[in-house]
């Protein structure tokens, strides 16, 4: 008995242990406007770095020991990236710049070595007064890029296939009651380069009967916008998020939503759209119950009055066509003190804003919309005047189930950990690694999943920038 207790022992031992970390040495970001983990390819973890002055490519080897540096040129002076797209042997990176006062829009490739291979005018949009505010989406396989700026009530959208470089489609449309800023606007693109374009409409309790999800839909075949009005049956939108089932060939969203009380979530919904038939959707509401908003806010309800301070952080599609919604609990408060000196002039106004990050909820749906399980996973994370860049969690996916890893504690010292969730809601809670000895401040919501079995973490900690690959 006792040595069958000793390799129990062992054995939950090497779980916990079983993590390989592996860390760069550290780099200073006193220079730098902005970097991006770009991933693995060809065994080496590429960084890219703006650094004011020029753009650089960091290269790690395996054990992530600098292999090499490299600065890229591109095409004219001062540019601004928009973004940095990997595929699995090169990388791009897309970018706008002036050119006798047009405005320019181009993309770069580049091979594993950070050598450029050619480079792609995607449009010159002529002589602006104001250089537009460029953004972007990537497909699911990021084989496909949108590319899209809005001039008042104008949508001005390009989409190219990443793999052939090429323009796949472009075109400018007006949406005549489109109110910025009022408006909640949701851009996405497939990975056959088809543009779902939404507008959430009257989201306002006053106007609830009115109150719509406005799709617009394109491809590089059709001549026309397709559009079509979604109403939310006097409901009224508290969050939502939107994702394209690129298997199953649907359109799919899941969000909460209320009727009464508008700081509180009542309830959540799944929608689902073909793509041969966008006049045909499946829209389900699903209030909440006493025993999950118990459970969510750590007390036992006298009345349900739904959630407060949630969110949807994310939607994993199923194979059978449903979907798991994963949300949390967030907030951040701002606190004012007044320094007063000695002298009694000078007051100096100062404020500290407090950010939280708690509770994990996940919940599965059928492909009906009917549900399937619900589940809540415990943390508490709480941070000050960091825009709660450490808190949160990273969606790690596997075939058979999803992963949640998180920093227990927003603090120098700390211990790593992870739910595991699999298909039928049984989860785990595991203990991966402790970050005391690694001096390292984990950013796992900048973090990207490079395998099946491996990612790769940005850590800041005093000014120093490293990357941690961790096998899981």
């Amino acid at each position: 008995m006792k040595y069958l207790l000793l390799i129990c022992a062992l054995l939950a031992t090497l779980k916990i242990s079983a993590q390989q970390v592996v860390v760069s040495e550290e780099l200073p970001l006193r220079n730098d406007v902005s970097y991006d983990v770009i991933g693995e390819l060809k065994g080496r973890v590429l960084l890219f770095r703006n650094r004011m002055d020029k753009f650089e490519i960091q290269a790690f080897d395996e054990n992530m020991r600098s292999s090499w540096s490299k600065e890229i040129e591109l095409e004219k002076r001062q540019p601004s990236v928009i973004g940095v797209n990997n595929l699995r042997d090169s990388f791009t990176v897309v970018y706008h710049h002036r050119d006798k006062g047009n405005t320019i829009l181009r993309a770069d490739h580049f091979d594993p070595s950070a050598n450029k291979r050619q480079t792609l005018l995607l449009k010159d949009y002529g002589f602006t007064f104001f250089t537009p505010n460029f953004r972007w989406e990537r497909s699911e396989d990021r084989s496909k890029i949108l590319v899209y700026h809005i001039d008042r009530s104008t949508f001005n959208v390009l989409v190219f296939d990443n793999a052939s470089f090429k323009v796949l489609w472009e075109k400018s449309f007006q949406v005549e009651d489109f109110t910025e800023g009022v408006d909640v606007l949701h851009m996405l693109v497939s990975n056959d380069g088809e543009m779902y374009m939404v507008l959430e409409k009257d989201n306002v309790l006053s106007r609830r009967e009115k109150h719509r999800f406005d799709l617009f839909v394109n491809d590089a075949n059709s001549p026309n916008l397709n559009q079509i009005a979604l109403f939310m049956q006097d409901k009224v939108t508290y969050d939502v998020k939107f994702i394209i089932d690129n298997r199953n060939k649907r359109f799919c969203a899941g969000g909460l939503y209320f009727e009464r009380n508008i700081e509180r979530a009542e309830g959540y919904f799944h929608l689902s759209i073909p793509r041969s038939d966008l006049l045909t959707h499946r829209l389900r509401f699903h209030p909440f119950d006493d025993n999950f908003v118990s459970d969510l806010e750590g007390k036992e309800i006298r009345q349900n009055r739904g959630l407060v301070e949630v969110g949807i952080n994310e939607i994993v599609l199923r194979q059978d066509g449903g979907m798991l919604i994963i949300g949390e609990e967030n907030r951040n408060s701002t606190r004012f003190a007044t320094n007063v000196p000695r002298m009694g002039f000078d007051n100096v106004n100062r404020s500290t804003i407090d950010y939280y990050y708690n509770d994990i909820f996940a919940i599965s749906i059928h492909p009906d919309g009917e549900e399937h399980w619900k589940k809540v996973l415990y943390k508490k994370q709480y941070s000050q005047d960091d825009d709660g860049a450490y808190s949160s969690f990273f969606l790690f996916k596997t075939p058979s189930n999803v992963r949640l890893i998180f920093n227990d504690e927003i603090k120098f010292e700390n211990t790593v950990s992870e739910y595991v969730v699999k298909g039928t809601g049984d989860n785990e809670r595991h203990s991966l690694l402790s970050t005391e000895l690694l001096k390292l401040r984990l950013r796992f919501r900048d973090a990207i999943q490079i395998a099946g079995d491996k990612m790769v973490v940005p850590s800041e900690r005093r000014g120093q920038l490293r990357v941690a690959k961790i096998s899981l």
